[in-house]
């Protein structure tokens, strides 16, 4: 008996610019450990941009803020996105919907030609003011995927109010990646090292 195993390689193709629209959740229920896991999930992420990039960032509790509207990235952890996570403190309600329309409204601002463009969502999935229907709020992440942009929803915990099938929802209807960092130094092996895995590259 012979055992024959084969290994095939591809060509190494240059990765497509790409634009990312990060959108995270900033309300109450994120103090503490929810919130640290957020930045070091952002962290590892910014360590995988490249020279070239665009990244818009925008935070949502009781109302959206943008943080950066197509900021164009010098290189990895380039420090713009990084001041922009430093700054991020948690306080008040859950207006997700309100913070999902925004980030569309800016990724498709940001859209190119042969560029990838991704709306990222972290969250610990709770909704408490404005749309709280969840296929609405799916409906957001379903339109977005008709125009080319893909969802990838990042869940942080551990808050009680952490929903799973919220998060489970939406992403399914952007037709994209969906991950739980259950630790900040998850972070770094889910989102680093499999990086170009989770943004569908």
């Amino acid at each position: 008996k012979y055992h024959l195993q084969i290994g095939v390689q591809s060509f190494g193709v240059a990765r497509p610019q790409m634009a990312l629209t990060f959108v995270v959740d900033t309300s109450g229920s994120l103090v503490g450990e929810g919130m640290a896991r957020e930045r070091e999930a952002i962290r590892a992420m910014a360590k995988q941009l490249r020279q070239g990039d665009h990244v818009s960032f925008v935070k949502w509790s009781n109302k959206d803020s943008v943080l950066l509207s197509d900021h164009v990235v010098t290189g990895p952890s380039d420090a713009t996105i990084l001041d922009a996570i430093d700054a991020l403190q948690p306080g008040g309600g859950s207006d997700l919907h309100a913070g999902l329309s925004k980030a569309y409204e800016l990724a498709e601002a940001t859209r190119g030609p042969g560029r990838l463009s991704r709306v990222v969502l972290i969250s610990d999935g709770g909704a408490n003011l404005g749309v709280l229907d969840a296929d609405v709020i799916a409906e957001k992440a379903k339109h977005g995927d008709d125009e080319g942009i893909y969802l990838v929803g990042i869940g942080i915990g551990p808050a009680p109010a952490y929903s799973d099938s919220l998060m489970n929802q939406v992403t399914d209807a952007g037709r994209g990646a969906y991950v739980y960092l259950d630790s900040t130094d998850e972070a770094d092996k889910v989102l680093g090292a499999r990086f170009d895995e989770v943004m569908d590259i």
